[in-house]
């Protein structure tokens, strides 16, 4: 059985006790992405060099503007989810970025901003001699520093933190795939088979899972025979040439009765 890397979660789990679910998943290695509700977003109180928004780090010096922000409405186009996305994609480049960990008691180091290279400033002078392509901030001017160096953080400081910044075109993207996964389980419950109870006539744990294994790899040769009978459609469809000269048109009309006047003749 292949290593599970990344999970991405209903928001029904994700409301679960940080104990029971993120720090679990975290323990073993397996990155999260989910859907913040209102009690999992907004600032939260954190050590002076950091400040802790919708389960993110992000630098102390994160602006006023970018530290609240909406999301898309239900039902939005896409142009309206990059307006929205693109503050969030703003606010990204001031997240810490994690340095090393975590540990044996899962503890996490983290870098700002500046020393990661996602920010310049010209208050902090080592800053300036990355590309000009890394996004150049005001700084306020009684800031002499970005940062005393690398932050510690233990795991319960970050009860709902998930690697790609919440609300940006990357999560979204990474989101998305829960799309598949919904359309494979109606599959699976209804259009494709019904794995309501007593569709499997055996008893245990295990013979459970090899049957339904098999009614999955089942379901992956469907949409396989699918997707390939569509291909073969749509490159029937552009195989077939236009002809070169078109028919029925208003030249072929207007010709063909003049020619016909002019076999008929005068009138007599």
């Amino acid at each position: 059985m292949a290593p599970i890397h990344d999970v991405v979660w209903d928001p029904g789990y994700s409301l679960s006790a940080p104990a029971t679910t993120h720090h679990k998943l975290a323990q073993a290695g397996i990155q999260e992405t989910f859907q913040a509700v209102t009690h999992q977003r907004g600032v939260r109180p954190f050590s002076g060099e950091a400040v802790l928004v919708d389960g993110q780090l992000y630098s102390s010096q994160l602006p006023d503007e970018l530290r609240d922000l909406p999301v898309p409405p239900r039902g939005a186009t896409e142009a309206e989810k990059l307006a929205y996305e693109a503050k969030f994609n703003r606010r990204a480049r001031w997240r810490l970025v994690r340095h090393g960990g975590p540990d044996v008691d899962g503890a996490t180091r983290w870098r700002c901003p500046f020393c990661a290279g996602l920010l310049r400033a010209r208050r902090f002078a080592k800053t300036m001699r990355r590309p000009k392509t890394v996004p150049l901030v005001p700084i306020e001017k009684g800031c002499r520093r970005c940062c005393s160096g690398i932050l510690t953080v233990m795991p319960t400081e970050l009860p709902w933190w998930q690697p790609i910044p919440f609300g940006t075109t990357a999560w979204r993207l990474s989101m998305g795939r829960r799309q598949v996964v919904e359309s494979a389980n109606a599959a699976l419950k209804g259009a494709f088979a019904d794995l309501s109870r007593g569709f499997f006539r055996v008893f245990g744990l295990t013979k459970m899972t090899v049957l339904l294994g098999f009614t999955i790899a089942a379901y992956n040769l469907d949409r396989i025979r699918s997707f390939r009978a569509k291909r073969r459609v749509e490159e029937a469809r552009q195989s077939q040439r236009r002809l070169k000269r078109r028919l029925g048109t208003w030249t072929e009309i207007v010709e063909s009765e003049e020619q016909e006047e002019d076999t008929a003749g005068p009138p007599g």
